[in-house]
């Protein structure tokens, strides 16, 4: 339908472009000139590019145009008056309101458009989700499949079709078990349905571990995570395998490195401790809880104050904080009282760092030196003993010829010499310490000689009752309470029992005599079935020993009364020839205890 349009404002142009367009499809015009006194309006100058016939006057349109149809696009009312005045019959005419509705077409043309354009966009973006999320899945180093609640596979990433070793079109579509058929993990139609199926229906991550057997032996994590919809509802489900056979095999390496640890410091004799940065214990041995009555879990967690004797914690804290300070490690020779005896303790500590050389805690390693500290110290005074007796044996004939001579002479002057006499006063001090010195003499002889003791079976208590028989009736112990503790059952010993009560004479005049002869005298005997020795000690209620002087009265000449100080260097070798030992202690009430070791007969 031939058509002239009345008006070449925005709405002409609007209109022009609508009937180029696919919208007007079954209203059809065909517009050939536009009207309007602006010759420069939008729809003028779109029509006259695009070759359409432009008027100022609707007459010269009537004149030169033949048309069917009218569109009046002004709104002015006159001039659709006019129109219709004019006008040949049988043109139609559709007015400014009447066209509202190309606005109308226009305007959901173009939100149509938008909406297109909008879809287009949101597909496109989609798109590019879907790539996105699918590289991501891709990327994966876990094989991965997404499977329907019926465990059809939805999706599949390249981890897991590299190793189903199918093609993609092969696994979208299948059921789980199907694509995994003849693989390593190939797990028939049931294994591992239930984790599942309890992804499903409990709407939970599930998880469990998947082992294959030697000689290709492996190990993974399988894990299936529900995926929900917007209602909460389990719409499908994310399927993992994770490859953990490096981890597993590591952790085997670390769980039997940690077994032989744990076997070699539990069955070490040595002591064995390692604590951390706090000072708090993280492993001990058997070896340091045994002589404490507990067992190593006793010290985990726990300071060696909270655990250990004062003295002896307070000591460990100390060589402890050194190591710390230095970060460099410490030798250390320390004194443990065990069972209410000294223990002679070789200690090295050294400091521990992790992977970054960050200070971590302190391992100590501790050997019991006492055996070793007690027959070095036997080896020695073995050595004095020995050495001194060659000297003793060859001074004491050297000196006794001269002081046989000067007594001789002294006994004669004497008695030529009156009492009143001055010198005879004289004479007498000089008899008296030249027989003063010829009973050092004949003590350094009896050490020199160190006689081989003739051995008998003897009982201990029998040996202490005949010692104490000889004693009782002594002036110096009329004033001295003896109190004896024998027990009954103490077994035999193999002794020269004259050697041995000669030993035990000393050790009560010693006892004695630092008492000034006043006091009490406990001689005990005892079976210690712990290390199956006998023991005779002799505790004094005297003053004691200091401590600074108790490795030295056992030395030849060493003594604080003023005597030849020989009685306890041949006590001990005669001990010693007897294969036992002499022990010296401070006693509760402040004496002093010494006591004669010796080994039981037949063990």
């Amino acid at each position: 339908m031939k058509t002239v349009i009345i008006g070449g404002g925005k709405g002409c142009r609007s209109l022009l472009e609508l009937t180029r367009g696919k919208t007007l499809k079954e209203f059809k015009i065909d517009v050939v000139g536009v009207v309007d006194i602006n010759t420069n309006a939008p729809g003028v100058a779109y029509a006259r590019e695009l070759g359409l016939r432009t008027f100022k006057k609707l007459p010269d349109a009537l004149k030169e145009l033949e048309f069917e149809l009218i569109i009046e696009l002004t709104g002015n009312e006159k001039v659709l008056q006019d129109l219709y005045r004019e006008l040949k019959p049988g043109i139609k005419i559709i007015d400014h309101e009447v066209a509202r509705i190309f606005w109308d077409i226009l305007n959901a043309q173009e939100n149509q458009q938008l909406q297109y354009y909008q879809l287009e966009k949101l597909e496109k973006t989609l798109e590019g989700e879907k790539y996105f999320l699918q590289s991501i899945f891709n990327s994966s180093a876990d094989m991965s499949i997404v499977m329907d609640t019926e465990k059809n596979i939805l999706r599949a990433n390249n981890k897991f079709i590299e190793f189903t070793g199918k093609p993609h079109s092969g696994i979208i579509g299948k059921k789980c078990h199907e694509a995994l058929n003849g693989t390593k993990l190939d797990c028939g139609n049931y294994e591992y349905c239930d984790i599942f199926y309890n992804a499903v229906f409990k709407g939970t991550t599930q998880t469990n571990i998947r082992r294959t057997p030697p000689p290709e032996e492996s190990h993974w994590e399988v894990t299936r995570i529900p995926i929900k919809n917007w209602e909460g509802e389990v719409d499908a489900v994310l399927a993992t395998w994770h490859r953990i056979t490096e981890k597993v095999m590591l952790m085997r390496k670390i769980e039997s490195a940690e077994t032989k640890f744990k076997s070699f410091i539990n069955s070490a004799l040595d002591w064995i401790s390692i604590k951390d940065i706090n000072g708090r214990y993280v492993i001990v041995n058997p070896a340091i809880a045994k002589p404490f009555n507990l067992v190593p879990d006793d010290f985990v967690g726990k300071k060696p104050a909270e655990i250990l004797p004062k003295k002896m914690a307070a000591t460990i804290i100390k060589h402890d904080a050194e190591v710390f300070e230095s970060k460099n490690p410490r030798h250390y020779d320390e004194i443990i009282p065990i069972d209410g005896q000294d223990h002679h303790f070789h200690t090295i500590r050294f400091p521990l760092f992790d992977y970054s050389g960050a200070l971590i805690g302190v391992c100590t390693i501790a050997r019991d030196t006492s055996k070793e500290y007690m027959l070095q110290e036997q080896l020695v005074q073995s050595e004095k003993l020995a050495a001194l007796g060659k000297l003793a044996a060859g001074v004491a004939h050297e000196i006794n010829n001269p002081l046989t001579g000067i007594m001789a002479y002294t006994e004669d002057l004497i008695e030529e010499i009156p009492v009143s006499d001055p010198h005879n006063e004289d004479l007498k001090v000089i008899l008296r310490e030249t027989l003063r010195c010829r009973d050092i003499v004949r003590n350094l002889l009896d050490f020199a000689r160190q006689d081989k003791p003739k051995l008998e079976i003897n009982e201990p208590n029998k040996i202490v009752e005949e010692s104490l028989n000889l004693l009782v009736r002594l002036p110096q112990f009329k004033d001295i309470n003896i109190q004896r503790i024998l027990d009954a059952h103490i077994p035999l010993i193999q002794s020269d029992p004259r050697q041995i009560q000669q030993v035990l004479l000393n050790l009560l005049l010693n006892a004695a005599d630092a008492m000034k002869y006043k006091g009490k005298i406990t001689i005990k005997s005892e079976y210690d079935k712990k290390n199956d020795k006998c023991i005779i000690a002799v505790e004094d209620s005297g003053p004691g020993i200091p401590e600074n002087l108790i490795d030295k009265i056992f030395e030849p000449f060493f003594s604080t009364k003023g005597t030849n100080g020989l009685g306890l260097a041949v006590s001990w070798g005669i001990i010693e020839r007897h294969h036992g030992t002499i022990e010296v202690d401070i006693a509760e009430n402040g004496g002093a205890i010494f006591k004669i070791v010796l080994p039981v007969y037949g063990h």
